[in-house]
């Protein structure tokens, strides 16, 4: 139970999506599904949700959780074995009966209040639960049944420490608007739900950072007016501005240091940012292949070239 006085606890936020979207039926299949899914994955954690102290809205739930459970076991088990649960609630159901969800994780003072808890860790809790980029990602991932949304001050010390069984890699930068300040946050989705099939050019994406790599190394992108090239180059010129953009945000060098580097930040961008993709698919339009002129690079012959 939470008592009057303010004590630092975790705070769960969880959230259905598609609530408002369905008649009667449907919210009593969300209501009942989320109880009963966040009823297992508890149980098979080890945690007692009994104990927690929780607020529910319908379509989700704002749990505080009490001292005596495992900090990691929330953050990791919880999140594993509530995704196990929505996998085998959804197994039979056509994908608009789906209970999909968005969960969020933070940690700070709170108590409970006359009408609700009381906290900022609450207020932040759950705008990081409603973030666009988090809505976006579950969209953009028709085969996730649910993506977490970790507080910036829970990844430093829990998960890029190596404490759980997350790598710190698979997890996305997000900044978050809010009315105060911009929050950040980090994003995963399990990797074997990520969704490839169906995701513009995420087939060709090894051939365009295989291209695009060819004329980062060469220096065609520090050239004006190359060979009459200058048109096609400035796709590439904007694809690897907005690479640089998201590897800042996401707190990364923002040069990619290798290929596969490149690679992986495109991957990524695809995947949560629209915008992004918009340039992969420009940079595609313009046909660019390497091998098509030998040209002079800083004292040095660099295959490269564009077909208009």
């Amino acid at each position: 139970m939470l008592d009057s006085d303010f004590s630092r606890r975790l705070v769960v936020a969880v959230d259905a999506e598609g609530y408002g979207r369905g008649d009667d039926l449907r919210h009593d299949s969300i209501q009942s599904g989320l109880a009963q899914a966040m009823d297992r994955g508890a149980r098979e954690a080890g945690l007692n949700r009994e104990t927690w102290a929780r607020q529910e809205a319908g379509d989700g739930e704002v749990s505080v959780i009490p001292e005596g459970e495992p900090e990691l076991r929330v953050i990791d088990d919880l999140v594993r074995r509530l995704r196990k649960a929505l996998h085998d609630h959804n197994r039979e159901r056509r994908d608009d009966a789906r209970l999909r969800v968005r969960i969020s994780i933070g940690h700070g003072v709170v108590k409970r209040g006359a009408m609700g808890f009381v906290g900022q860790v609450v207020v932040t809790t759950c705008r990081l639960l409603d973030a666009k980029a988090a809505r976006e990602a579950l969209k953009a991932n028709p085969r996730a049944d649910l993506v977490l949304i970790l507080a910036d001050r829970l990844y430093e010390d829990v998960v890029r420490q190596l404490h759980t069984a997350y790598r710190p890699e698979s997890f996305t930068r997000l900044e978050v608007p809010t009315k105060e300040r911009t929050e950040i946050a980090w994003l995963w989705i399990p990797a074997e739900d990520l969704d490839q099939k169906g995701t513009p050019d995420m087939d060709n994406l090894p051939d365009v950072a295989d291209t695009l790599w060819a004329l980062i190394a060469g220096g065609a992108l520090e050239r004006v007016g190359a060979y009459g090239t200058e048109s096609g180059l400035s796709g590439a010129r904007k694809l690897l501005a907005k690479i640089k953009e998201f590897r800042s945000r996401q707190g990364r060098q923002a040069d990619p240091e290798s290929r596969d580097d490149l690679l992986e930040s495109m991957e990524k961008l695809v995947r949560l940012d629209a915008a992004g993709e918009q340039f992969v698919q420009r940079f595609n339009a313009e046909q660019i292949t390497v091998n098509l002129i030998n040209a002079p690079i800083s004292g040095e012959e660099i295959n490269f070239g564009i077909r208009n």
